[in-house]
């Protein structure tokens, strides 16, 4: 049976040949050998959400433009500039594919990580603002260190300890001639929330962001500086609605980010 790895941040699953010719054309090599070893020793669990971009956005949550290792960057070590992140995502059968918790992913500093030679560096597990989808070589961390550190190349044939192949795990199976029935429109009242707010409605967002994100969040029916982290990793994340409209990454849960999360909540159920 062919492994199938989550593509994007809807439901598509790809084969990893479409993986690799949608990816790898502008990553650096070494990291692409040592990324593609973790996605097939992991079994067709985590697929890229995001790879290259051209510019990065000006808001809350990105790095300033030209200053990303999403980007193209100017490695010693290639011919051509390169980039060296990606944005991990879970695949979630059936469903919009989710974010990976921490517990999940090669942090940074652990045994893990320098087995595989990739690790999630942005932040660490349980601080406001992390990013625990955030992947790219263990020699890199931030983009100022790199360039104080005259802007080194990747450690060529890294020494891969957890290597592939590995047993491909049961892929779901696929549900034949699902029952089609119409679609339901459901609407309510709310109010935007943002930091300082209270009430039973924050709780219900803070369930929420626990249930579909792992964010951790103590239930305290209070809007505070970790829940708008929770709510701005969310945003930056999933990025749009089902709908196609863009999620700003502000922190502030106003009508399409609720809507966004409800909507992922009904898909994850």
């Amino acid at each position: 049976m062919t492994t199938l790895y989550p593509f994007g941040y809807g439901t598509r699953l790809v084969t990893f040949e479409v993986l690799e010719a949608s990816f790898r054309p502008r990553m650096h090599p070494e990291y692409w050998r040592r990324l593609a070893n973790f996605l097939i020793h992991q079994g067709g669990k985590f697929g890229i959400g995001g790879g290259w971009r051209l510019t990065n956005p000006d808001r809350p949550g990105f790095a300033p433009d030209g200053m990303s290792f999403h980007q193209s960057q100017d490695f010693p070590d290639v011919q051509d500039d390169a980039y060296a992140a990606v944005d991990l995502v879970v695949v979630n059968p059936g469903y919009k594919h989710r974010a990976p918790m921490w517990s999940e992913v090669p942090v940074q500093g652990t045994q893990q990580a320098l087995n595989y030679g990739v690790h999630c560096n942005v932040g660490k597990p349980g601080e406001d603002g992390s990013e625990s989808w955030h992947n790219q070589p263990t020699e890199l961390d931030g983009y100022r260190t790199w360039v104080m550190a005259g802007r080194p190349g990747l450690k060529p044939n890294y020494n891969i300890v957890l290597g592939a192949p590995r047993p491909t795990p049961p892929q779901p199976p696929t549900i034949p001639n699902p029952i089609q029935t119409e679609k339901i429109m459901a609407q309510f009242t709310t109010r935007t929330l943002k930091e300082g707010c209270t009430g039973s409605d924050v709780a219900f967002i803070q369930n929420l962001l626990n249930d579909v994100a792992a964010q951790g969040l103590l239930v305290d029916r209070y809007y505070g500086p970790k829940t708008t982290a929770a709510v701005r990793n969310f945003q930056s994340f999933f990025k749009k609605t089902s709908d196609g409209k863009p999620l700003t990454p502000d922190g502030i849960a106003g009508a399409l980010t609720q809507q966004a999360m409800i909507e992922v909540a009904l898909q994850a159920s």
